[in-house]
């Protein structure tokens, strides 16, 4: 077991020092005098700098060294008092190295002498160590020198260089302070040229602006020019009571300007609207292509200079009053040129043919041709088609030698009147007025002043014909086109026209209602005509059933979608005038299969008619006409059976009507013998009965099929009766009757 350290210094401080003559160390410290004397110089070198801890530690050693040479050399046992030695034998005893040693009956001298030469034996190891590896150290020293030397001039770069950064952060801050002040100095100077530069915008003018506003011609560069002077009045008189010198230095040119540009406006624009009268100028273009792409310079005059603004309005207005005034009054006269023979009294619904044709001695023969039928509707409605834009162009016209009818010749004069007031309303609307709040009801004192003659116009146009007009089909077309002239100028949203319209339509519908009235007195006066009456000889369609189912066709045509009260009442009151007088004339004929074929006709004629129209606005009355109709066939099947098969149908409806009732047999024998005998005659008979009455194909096949089909409806139940009875006779088969009837199917 090694001792430590401190082991080893206690004992060297209380036992006697072990001679240690006896071991050579020379050679060793021979070995190598310089290496050491090197080293030592060398740790003197670089522990020199350390001051004060360097010599302490050097004295330490020098004084361990001494210390130990004391206690080998200069311990005097002899003055050692035995209380000192038997606190150190106390201290030897608690020790455990040495307590260890005394018990085991060590001599510690020679133990002390031992470790003695374990210390030199380790001392030397480590001397030796140490010499073998001085060089290292030698090396290891030159190369911490050397990092020391690279170490301080790292040092000093660095010193160096945080100097520089703190000058650097110095310049920094200064120049953000510099940054920031000039930063301010910025913006208030952004503020100061901002608000100087719309002071300066709003004052300075150009010369060549003045020069262009006073010499200038106006065109677009005028008008910017004009507009920029504008919003420099408006700054100028926003800023007046500042106390701006330069202010009272420009206003006196402005206002020069001011009164140039105003007379200059007013001169450009009463040209221009001079320009408007000349014949054929298109108003329209000029106003899109001049006054509105100028509008502004009206705005100018309208907020600058109200005298020109106000003679600039006023010479418009009295220009396109004239204008229009001139252009409808020619344009409505040339129209009345190119319409067609108006009705008279002679075309209502219940006059008689001749007085129409002139009477007995009288010609009116042109007045015939030219007249169309004016009961009818035919292609009339087209006029009601108002996607066709198509107006009537007088001249071309005229050329053409063509004739119209007058509600033709409405609808070009109202479409061309609307067409051209809508226009205009617009037009009036956007250039005359600023202000939207005042915008629609300056449009409208301008417009009603501009078109009033041009209205007047119109409603003498109009008023002319209808005082005088007994074409009730044509009268109820126009109201239907001034319906949807009203319609189109609402969706065009065009309000000024609104009192033209209720006033032509309050014109055209008296005069309508008068002209039913007119219609349905002339058929009272019909069926109580003698002479009308008396004229009735031949049982095919009256010329009156004719009228009566093309006006009454038309009527409804054109109340479909309006569903009109008064219109439908007047048709119900001429229908049932028109059925007293058929009934009236029927009454003329004093056989009843000729009464009755009279009336089948005629209906048949209303019924065709109607259905011709192919609208549902009629059906109504042809539901009502087919009715009427039927129950004539009915009766007229009725009276052409009764001669030839009387007694047969006679038996069935008092079998039908008196189920009770027996009917003797030598009756039934008879009939069916009768029956038998004389069907296939009878047949033939009927059949050219028919032929004599119905002229027309459709109608006669469709009353000779219902005469064959009630005979063979009742031959069957007179079959039945039969049966009944159990008779031995043997009656004509119903198949071998159908099968003879087939044969008359095809006799028109």
């Amino acid at each position: 077991m090694e001792p430590s350290n401190l082991d080893i210094n206690t004992l060297n401080k209380t036992l006697p020092p072990v001679p240690v003559w006896d071991e050579d160390p020379a050679p060793a410290h021979q070995s190598s005098p310089n290496a050491l004397r090197e080293l030592d110089m060398l740790l003197r070198d670089s522990t020199s700098a350390d001051g004060q801890e360097t010599e302490h530690n050097s004295h330490d050693d020098t004084q361990s060294d001494s210390e130990d040479d004391y206690l080998d050399e200069d311990i005097d046992f002899n003055q050692i008092t035995f209380d000192e030695v038997d606190d150190q034998l106390s201290a030897f005893q608690e020790d455990e190295i040495v307590s260890q040693a005394l018990e085991n009956e060590m001599d510690l001298r020679e133990y002390a002498k031992q470790i003695a030469q374990e210390k030199i034996s380790v001392q030397r190891d480590l001397e030796n160590n140490y010499l073998e590896h001085v060089q290292s150290f030698v090396d290891l020293h030159t190369e911490i020198q050397s990092c020391d030397e690279v170490l301080g001039r790292m040092e000093e770069l660095l010193n160096v260089f945080q100097s520089d950064l703190g000058n650097i952060s110095g310049e920094i801050q200064n120049l953000q302070e510099q940054s920031t002040f000039m930063s301010v100095k910025l913006k208030n100077r952004k503020t100061i040229e901002s608000r100087l530069g719309k002071a300066l915008q709003g004052m300075v003018i150009p010369p060549y602006v003045i020069k262009k506003i006073t010499e200038g011609d106006v065109d677009e560069m005028w008008l910017e020019y004009l507009l920029t002077i504008n919003k420099q009045m408006r700054f100028v008189k926003a800023n007046q009571h500042r106390p701006i010198k330069a202010l009272r230095n420009v206003g006196p040119e402005l206002e020069k300007l001011r009164l140039k540009a105003a007379a200059t406006i007013r001169d450009f624009f009463i040209s221009r609207i001079q320009l408007l009268c000349v014949p054929n100028a298109n108003i329209q273009i000029m106003q899109q292509s001049v006054f509105l792409k100028y509008k502004e310079l009206h705005f100018f005059v309208l907020e600058r200079h109200h005298e020109a603004a106000r003679e600039i309005r006023q010479t418009y207005m009295n220009s396109l009053r004239w204008y229009f005034s001139n252009h409808f009054e020619r344009y409505s006269k040339g129209l009345l040129k190119l319409q067609t023979t108006a009705a008279d009294k002679s075309d209502l619904i219940g006059v008689e043919e001749n007085v129409r044709k002139g009477g007995l001695f009288g010609s009116n023969k042109v007045t015939l041709k030219d007249k169309t039928n004016l009961f009818a509707l035919g292609d009339r409605s087209d006029t009601l088609r108002m996607q066709d834009p198509g107006v009537i162009i007088v001249h071309v016209a005229e050329a053409k030698e063509q004739k119209y009818q007058f509600e033709q010749l409405f609808r070009s004069f109202n479409l061309t009147l609307i067409d051209n007031a809508s226009s205009e309303y617009l037009f009036i609307y956007e250039f005359f007025s600023r202000d939207a709040n005042t915008a629609a009801d300056t449009a409208k004192i301008m417009f009603q002043f501009i078109f009033e003659p041009a209205e007047k116009v119109g409603m003498n146009f109009t008023k002319a014909y209808v005082e005088n007009s007994y074409d009730a089909v044509g009268l109820l077309l126009c109201i239907r086109i001034n319906t949807q002239l009203a319609l189109e100028l609402q969706r065009r949203r065009v309000p000024a026209l609104e009192g033209y319209t209720n006033a032509t339509n309050m014109l055209i519908w008296p005069r309508f209602q008068y002209v039913m009235s007119l219609h349905i007195d002339s058929l009272k006066k019909m069926f109580n005509s003698k002479s009308v009456m008396s004229a009735v000889k031949d049982i095919h369609p009256h010329y009156i059933t004719r009228r009566y189912s093309e006006f009454a066709a038309s009527l409804l045509v054109l109340n479909d979608g309006y569903d009109d009260p008064i219109l439908s009442k007047s048709v119900h009151r001429m229908r049932d005038e028109f059925e007293a007088v058929l009934s009236r004339m029927s009454h003329e004929f004093p056989e009843s299969p000729r009464r009755i074929a009279f009336l089948i006709n005629n209906y048949d004629l209303i019924v065709s008619v109607f259905q011709e129209t192919h609208s549902r606005a009629v059906e109504g009355e042809l539901d009502y006409m087919k009715q009427l109709l039927a129950l004539q066939t009915s009766a007229f099947v009725d009276e052409q059976l009764k001669p030839y098969f009387g007694a047969l149908v006679d038996c069935v409806k008092k079998s039908e009507q008196q189920p009770q009732l027996v009917m003797e047999i030598p009756d039934l024998e008879r009939i069916s013998s009768h029956f038998a005998q004389t069907w296939r005659q009878s047949l033939k008979s009927i059949n050219a009965s028919v032929i004599q009455y119905f002229s027309n194909f459709k109608n006669g096949t469709t009353v000779l099929h219902a005469v064959l089909g009630q005979l063979i409806v009742y031959y069957t139940k007179f079959l039945d009766i039969l049966e009944k009875r159990n008779l031995r006779i043997h009656p004509v088969g119903v198949q071998t009757v159908m099968v003879e009837i087939k044969k008359f199917r095809s006799t028109f």
